[in-house]
């Protein structure tokens, strides 16, 4: 079976995980303030010319790595992964049961956090 995304793809494409933050970011997912001293992703690309920074926090991350390691082909595109992996979940739940319950658990996590970064 075969892996067909209908998403441009990169001329250039660098994913880089950073151990800890050494300034506050901003995570391109969820919005969240990515703190000094988070773990957090990096990815620089180049889509028809033009260049893009991504910044994905560590509970983004789980959602898209959560349901990359459950599914034969997950698609997805930066901006948009937890959509991607909450409608890519939705449609294997009937192949790979507890598939959506543990994507739903790690994107209320990442509500959660939201909320509790800006109370």
């Amino acid at each position: 079976m075969g892996c067909y995304c209908d998403y441009d793809t990169p001329s250039i494409y660098n994913r880089t995980p950073v151990k800890a933050a050494r300034k506050e970011h901003r995570c391109s997912e969820c919005s969240r303030a990515i703190k000094p001293g988070e773990p957090y992703e990096s990815a620089f690309g180049i889509w028809d010319g033009d260049r893009s920074t991504f910044k994905t926090c560590q509970h983004c991350l789980a959602l898209r790595e959560w349901v990359k390691a459950h599914v034969p082909c997950f698609c997805w595109a930066h901006g948009n992964t937890r959509q991607d992996a909450l409608d890519t979940a939705q449609g294997w739940s009937h192949e790979a049961p507890g598939l959506l319950f543990g994507a739903w658990r790690r994107e209320i996590a990442i509500r959660r956090e939201r909320k509790r970064a800006t109370a």
